[in-house]
């Protein structure tokens, strides 16, 4: 019996966490050359999230991994914050399955 991932009825178990930790390990490896998050989490809902820091030079980061990955970048309008203005830059793409999404709270200018 064989199982097509592609086919709508099928039902693949969750992984568990474990899995999921290997999953990103091996992400991290692949990346090796790319610019390193400062965070990463494994969920339960079949997702890892990589959250680089809020310097400019995340988004630069950000749009090497969805180069790589075949993501697509997207930044939020500037949001108000309690530190100041931040502005979400985020990329998702999918790593064997997996929903990734790589993002940062990048301090936003002032407008003078």
């Amino acid at each position: 019996m064989t199982i097509d991932i592609n086919e709508p009825r099928a039902a693949l178990l969750p992984l568990p966490v474990c899995a999921l930790l290997i999953a990103a390990w091996n992400l991290l490896e692949e990346a090796s050359d790319l610019p390193h998050p400062r965070h990463v989490s494994v969920s339960s809902s079949q997702s890892i999230d990589l959250q680089f820091s809020p310097g400019r030079s995340s988004y630069r980061a950000i749009a090497r991994w969805a180069a790589r990955f075949g993501g697509v970048v997207i930044s939020s309008k500037p949001i108000e914050t309690e530190h100041g203005p931040r502005i979400y830059c985020r990329c998702e793409f999918d790593y064997y399955g997996l929903a990734v999404e790589a993002w940062a709270m990048i301090a936003a200018d002032k407008a003078t």
